[in-house]
């Protein structure tokens, strides 16, 4: 008999989270759970599942305080025996803790596991201590240490917090050739090299210490083009910086794209610009599992993941300066920044694999059916 395991988000659009989330319940159908997927209808994860042949179970997830939406939860997991509940983004945690509360009332409770994927600390106030603390939460998986680092200050028992890296598809993201084709479309010349922005725009996210650092370079003279790529990277806010900057088509505001592996064959060097709440950015490992060299701000699951090799491309968070000084001297220095970037792939296998990810996830959900067994 094969356990059931039910994936819960509150993603309405595409991203990182829920392509590591689909990933993940793929990889554990595999090793034959029974995996479902509860999300809001319509959504992009509903899509995606639906393609994926993963059985979906519609639930609106509107607020953290949706007792609507937990007492259904509840009453899913009830009627379809699931085992293991796996919260994926903030919204389902809260929800899907409350719909614990009401089974457990039953005896009836499953296990209930957590990720926490931003290195934001959680708030102080007595519901989020409740939402953090409670020891209706089984194991709360940090997709880095600085992630658990975060949540064990804010007085969650570091004995409750396990860390299993976020996965990258190194059979998707590998090394290729850029699209000639696509990149006429996107109105990138072959005369320039190209840096490049993944990210869903968010002040957060950096975008605007990028734009700044861009025009920087320009000022020096590079002969350089930019890509900004994600979700509402064609907003006003974006190109308003764009036009205050006044970088007029040496920018190439790319939106919402689905083809991340041909944008990345374009790059010279794969910018990440956070400011702060940074986990363990799926733009950098995509970006290092193709060979494309990085610079990254120097906060949380950035210096994680380039370890050793992180010292000429890290710079202080929101030094648009200090970035355009990172992106020159990769730029300046291929050699060394391939051989970085090599090292790094010798230990995606064992580390950032979604195998590895998928393997560590499996482990920690029987471990924790076993323990619930014993009590």
């Amino acid at each position: 008999m094969s356990f059931k395991v039910l994936h819960v988000s509150e993603s309405n659009e595409w991203s990182g989270g829920a392509a590591q989330l689909l990933a993940l319940a793929r990889g554990l159908r595999e090793k034959q759970w029974d995996v479902r997927v509860a999300c809001r209808p319509g959504s992009g994860l509903e899509t995606k599942a639906g393609e994926a042949a993963l059985p979906t179970f519609p639930v609106g997830l509107k607020e953290d305080y949706d007792l609507f939406s937990a007492w259904r939860l509840a009453s899913y997991i009830r009627r379809e025996g699931i085992d293991v509940v796996h919260a994926h983004h903030n919204r389902s945690h809260a929800v899907c803790l409350l719909a614990k509360a009401l089974l457990a009332l039953t005896g009836a409770a499953p296990v209930l596991v957590v990720s926490r994927r931003v290195s934001f600390a959680p708030g102080k106030n007595p519901f989020s201590r409740w939402k953090y603390r409670s020891s209706l939460i089984d194991r709360i998986v940090a997709v880095a240490d600085a992630v658990k680092d975060v949540l064990t200050r804010s007085g969650v028992p570091a004995g409750k917090v396990s860390v299993i890296r976020s996965g990258v598809d190194l059979g998707r993201y590998a090394p290729k050739a850029a699209d000639a084709a696509l990149k006429r479309a996107l109105g990138l010349s072959d005369d320039r090299r190209i840096i490049g922005k993944i990210a869903n725009a968010s002040p957060w996210k950096g975008q605007g210490v990028f734009l700044e650092a861009a025009a920087l370079l320009l000022q020096r003279g590079r002969s350089v083009h930019f890509l900004l790529a994600g979700r509402d990277t064609t907003g006003d806010w974006v190109k308003g910086e764009v036009a205050r900057l006044g970088l007029g088509e040496r920018v190439t505001l790319a939106g919402f794209r689905t083809d991340v592996p041909e944008l990345l064959a374009f790059l010279s060097v794969s910018v990440n610009a956070a400011t702060q709440g940074e986990g363990l950015s799926g733009a950098l490992r995509e970006s290092l599992s193709m060979g494309v060299p990085v610079v990254a701000s120097d906060i949380a699951g950035n210096r994680e993941l380039l370890q050793g090799e992180g010292g000429p491309f890290l710079f202080p968070p929101g030094d648009a300066k200090a970035l355009a000084d990172r992106i020159d001297w990769v730029l300046d220095h291929p050699k060394q920044a391939e051989a970085a970037v090599a090292a790094w792939r010798g230990r995606a296998q064992a580390e950032f694999s979604v195998e590895q990810t998928v393997d560590k996830t499996d482990l920690l959900y029987r471990e924790l059916l076993s323990s619930k067994s014993a009590r």
